[in-house]
Order: C-alpha cells, then sequence, then structure tokens
C-alpha cells in the first residue's frame, strides 16, 4: 500500500484551526448513531482512526500535529507581515485634508489613535 501525503487525507482543503486537538478532530467525525451503539467514546475515535468509521480518509496524529503546525506558521507569517500605509510614497500636498488623514493613519491602525463618529 502505497504511502498518501497529508494534503490527500479529508479536511486537507479546510482549515484545522477549528479542532483544538487530535480528539476533537476525530470526534467530529464521529455521529450520535455510533456513539449510541458503541457506548465508549475512545473506542469510537479508535475506529475512526483506522479507517473504520468517518467520510473519506482520516489523518493520523502525526499529520495532523504537522499540519496544524504548519497553519500555526503560515498565520503567524500573516500577521507578522506589516502592512504598508495607504498613503506611504502619495504627494497629498495639494490635498490638505488627506494630509491631515495620513499623519494620523499610523497611529490609527496601531489603535494608539480612535476616529470618533456620531
Amino acid at each position: 500500500m502505497a504511502e498518501r501525503e497529508p494534503q490527500d487525507y479529508q479536511y486537507a482543503s479546510e482549515s484545522l484551526d477549528q479542532f483544538a486537538t487530535y480528539e476533537d478532530y476525530l470526534d467530529s467525525q464521529l455521529s450520535e448513531t455510533d456513539l449510541f451503539y458503541l457506548e465508549d467514546e475512545e473506542l469510537a475515535r479508535q475506529l475512526v482512526e483506522l479507517g473504520y468509521r468517518g467520510s473519506g480518509e482520516t489523518l493520523r496524529r502525526d499529520d495532523f500535529e504537522a499540519r496544524k503546525r504548519a497553519e500555526r506558521e503560515r498565520n503567524a507569517q500573516k500577521t507578522s507581515a506589516p502592512k504598508p500605509l495607504a498613503s506611504a510614497g502619495k504627494d497629498l500636498s495639494q490635498y490638505p485634508f488627506l494630509a491631515a488623514l495620513a499623519s494620523r493613519e499610523d497611529m490609527v491602525r496601531n489603535g494608539k489613535l480612535t476616529v470618533g463618529t456620531s
């Protein structure tokens, strides 16, 4: 049997952020009927993990952890990348109102200044 890549498994195109733990991921594939007949949550999880239950291929624990780690790194890169100011590099000398807004833009973005509306 050929090894499958983590992206080949179910939830490959979905975010795993909705699952705090691997157990939550397994639980998402269980139905109330499964729990009713099996009467044991841990047994039901094991069946899902082994591929006997669930819709499609299930991620193994190490694949799940690797995907979660990769998602966290991607999200960290998105949030750490500085966004350029909208007014950067623009000559606003002919537009005093826009120049006043531009002088406040950085402080507003960083939460140091708020814009009041009524």
